[in-house]
């Protein structure tokens, strides 16, 4: 038999590391999937019956997974039988946010899932507004009766909230319509925008009228039926974004063309003077005028750039967020085009990136660049770019991989506006398996660069003792699976305390992650690169993924990684 090449060899054993390390990523993701769809199931077991026998009178237990309603739980009668159905509104609920926060709610239906109670289980949000739910029995007894498709349909009216409580009876009506299925498209205002209101941007308007596909828009004509614009109005789509102390509906009026005409405020849950500093004040105004709906709803809306009306600094940006939140819902309602433009879905993306992340993104470049040019040997390499490192990616940006990120990531998911971290762990894991280079460890981390200028200064010359040799070795692929199976059983260890990379930003640190910071410090005076190379779980794996000439050889390092796979396999499997 004709013997595989070494190179062959070698880049087939390294497609195989990648994959295992691959496979136990998204086994960590499922698992991780699984448990937070079973997370208020589970909860739900503990629920006491107590709580549940006066809305239904027969249930002496609570049986296992409805396959009535999916998260919920049966109720079964003394004979064993089901006799009704309980489920909790968290977390499908929780983007219903009242006055400051959203409220879990412990539903019960009957067998043929018409619910007979409702109770508040939790609130994050004020405690006077939900005591104020809690005193007034007919508000959560309305509820009864209903079957769960109707509340998925939502519908309620602002007239059924309690009194000095709407936003959190809203939220509670809206939390239950997200955990059936339904959407919260309900506004929160009685004051719809009058033709008084709209005859501020258009004097020649006659009518006004409620587009039938899409109430949030309203058509405006002159007295002979002549389209003079449109506009958009910000509720529902913007209910949630809360300014000083609520919500506010703003109106967005378009001329014929398409472009912004005129913006205008019209009622608020949030505080006066607040709103009417930002109904009057011009420079908010002209901010959006010319533009059109596409362009705005391409701005980031956590991010709009407004930098407040004086006096009024969070209502105002509570407006502007709406305003961009309730282009992007009616842009999404419109049907696609049918070619669409692939260098605007780019321009929104580059667009979101505000400059500190351009600047550390560039950082980041030219430390690739460096690492693949003489530049990695001349002043700039050895002095220059740690320095910068250290800086802008350390203490500015906090931009360090870590084992917390790795697996917190591979748990949920990569979060909204993490650009920085997202190209770091990209450049991280993709050079080294493709490049033979570790540009992150040598030439784009913090904490590395830190013990380079350490170095430069006091001139370590040690070396780590001989008994201490084999626990540097097995020291940073201890920690390495101890994060992997943490984050495989859902662990209740912090995956921050085993690296000091948080030290980075003192004003979140850990005690642990100082401690460790400053000890591997000290011995990096010792011995030259100290934590890199003989504590750094994340420099462990990001090293054994490196393409190199020992790729095809297996090694303990596998059989470790190997070990957690099966972890992970059987976690998922049987979990």
């Amino acid at each position: 038999m004709r013997a595989i090449p070494a190179r062959a060899r070698m880049r087939a054993g390294h497609v195989l590391r990648l994959a295992v390390v691959a496979a136990i990523v998204l086994l960590v993701h499922a698992a991780h999937a699984r448990r937070v769809a079973r997370r208020q199931t589970a909860d739900l077991a503990n629920v006491e019956i107590a709580r549940v026998q006066p809305y239904l009178p027969a249930v002496v237990s609570i049986g296992g997974d409805s396959p009535a309603v999916a998260g919920g739980r049966d109720l079964l009668d003394a004979g064993g039988e089901r006799v009704g159905t309980i489920l909790r509104t968290s977390p499908s609920g929780d983007a219903a946010i009242g006055f400051s926060g959203p409220t879990d709610l412990l539903v019960v239906c009957d067998r043929d899932l018409v619910v007979t109670g409702v109770e508040i289980l939790t609130s994050g949000d004020t405690r006077d507004h939900v005591l104020a739910i809690e005193r007034d029995p007919a508000f959560l007894a309305s509820l009864a009766g209903r079957s769960l498709d109707e509340l998925a349909a939502g519908g309620a009216s602002r007239s059924d909230a309690v009194a000095g409580s709407t936003l959190t009876s809203l939220a509670i009506r809206e939390a239950l319509a997200l955990r059936l299925g339904g959407s919260a498209a309900m506004s929160r205002f009685d004051v719809e925008p009058s033709l008084d209101d709209l005859r501020r941007v258009f004097p020649a308007a006659a009518a006004i009228t409620p587009d039938a596909g899409e109430p949030a828009v309203i058509r405006v004509t002159d007295g002979e039926g002549t389209p003079l614009g449109w506009a958009l109005r910000t509720s529902p789509a913007a209910d949630r974004v809360v300014g000083y102390q609520g919500p506010t509906d703003a109106v967005v009026a378009f001329d014929t063309a398409g472009r912004v005409a005129g913006v205008l405020v019209t009622a608020s849950y949030d505080n006066e003077p607040y709103v009417g500093y930002v109904r009057d004040d011009r420079a908010f105004r002209r901010l959006w005028r010319g533009m059109s709906l596409e362009e705005i709803a391409g701005i980031d809306p956590a991010a709009t750039g407004v930098e407040g009306v004086s006096g009024a600094t969070m209502t105002s940006q509570a407006v502007a967020e709406g305003i961009v939140r309730a282009a992007r819902a009616h842009a999404a309602a419109r049907p696609p085009p049918v070619a669409p433009d692939r260098m605007a879905i780019v321009r929104t993306v580059l667009d979101s990136i505000e400059g500190p992340q351009w600047g550390a993104i560039a950082v980041i470049l030219i430390g690739i660049v460096t690492a693949f040019t003489r530049l990695r040997g001349t002043w700039f390499g050895r002095l220059a770019l740690p320095l910068v490192v250290l800086a802008y990616l350390g203490f500015g940006a906090g931009a360090l991989v870590s084992q917390a990120q790795v697996w917190g990531w591979a748990q949920s998911g990569v979060p909204r506006g993490a650009v920085v971290l997202a190209v770091l762990l990209a450049a991280s894991v993709l050079l080294p398996a493709t490049t033979r280079r570790n540009v992150y460890c040598s030439h784009l981390c913090a904490h590395g660069a830190a013990q380079q200028l350490l170095a430069r200064v006091v001139k370590p010359r040690w070396s780590v003792p001989s008994p201490l040799r084999p626990l540097s070795t097995v020291l940073p692929w201890a920690l390495l699976v101890l994060a992997i199976v943490v984050a495989v059983l859902d662990l209740p260890l912090a995956l921050v305390d085993l690296e000091p990379f948080d030290a980075y930003l003192p004003a979140v640190a850990g005690v642990a992650a100082l401690v460790i910071c400053a000890v591997s410090l000290l011995a990096s005076a010792a011995v030259p690169m100290a934590y890199c190379r003989h504590g750094c779980p994340t420099g462990a794996l990001l090293d054994h993924l490196r393409l190199n000439r020992r790729s095809g050889s297996i090694t303990w390092r596998d059989g470790l990684l190997l070990a957690c796979l099966v972890v992970a396999g059987a976690t998922w499997w049987w979990g």
